[in-house]
């Protein structure tokens, strides 16, 4: 897979930007607070539909405008796709691959896999183990759409038995049955990503191990 050009519009400190790339190395040279994370996590949109850092595609809007966009040409398998990337104040989010635009993000997740390199990668130890999990459920989405699915159903789930509790609370109410039915759906759902997590932990930790060994001396 390769990225062939890329367009930012209002991205950032980006106003208009564009670039051609080569197909092995690119290299981004220029004084700090030029754009050069900004281009990277123009990149992990076009992948993953948002940005590395911002969980708030707002912030990431440049303060002369109300709208930004992302184009992308990627190559993939001798097949050419255009991925275009909106974010709009007055509109909600959108996503286009060649000009058909997706009704679920989550169809894209995985289409056009990126691995993000970054300083704050420190946090995977410094952090809790939330941030562990959200960095391993990243790789997994791009490569398997059923944990994605499963994902996304068991933090849905979990919001409403929420707000079901929540309701218990400010009712004084109690219906046993309905939150049985959402802990059976949590248990089920849970169970599938554990083991999907455990799956990939199987196959990286003796890579883990293998380089640990070689940067420590054995």
């Amino acid at each position: 897979m390769k990225l062939k050009n890329l367009r930012l519009l209002n991205f950032k400190n980006h106003e208009d930007s564009r670039w051609d790339f080569n197909e092995r190395v690119n290299c981004f040279i220029g004084d700090n607070g030029c754009g050069k994370t900004n281009v990277l996590d123009a990149i992990h949109y076009l992948s993953l539909t948002k940005s590395y850092f911002n969980s708030q595609d707002s912030v990431s809007v440049n303060f002369d405008s109300d709208f930004f966009t992302i184009k992308g040409s990627f190559e993939k398998d001798e097949i050419n796709s255009d991925i275009i990337c909106n974010v709009s104040e007055k509109t909600s989010k959108s996503l286009k691959i060649n000009d058909k635009k997706y009704k679920r993000f989550s169809d894209h997740i995985g289409s056009f896999p990126v691995v993000f390199i970054s300083p704050t990668d420190t946090n995977l130890i410094t952090e809790n183990s939330d941030t562990r999990r959200k960095y391993i459920d990243s790789g997994i989405s791009q490569f398997n759409s059923g944990y994605l699915k499963n994902l996304i159903s068991y933090n849905k789930t979990l919001k409403q038995r929420n707000k079901l509790l929540k309701h218990f609370y400010e009712t004084d109410t109690f219906d046993e049955i309905t939150l049985s039915t959402y802990n059976e759906m949590l248990i089920d759902l849970g169970g599938d990503i554990y083991k999907s997590r455990m799956d990939y932990l199987t196959v990286l930790i003796p890579v883990f191990q293998k380089y640990y060994n070689e940067i420590s001396g054995g």
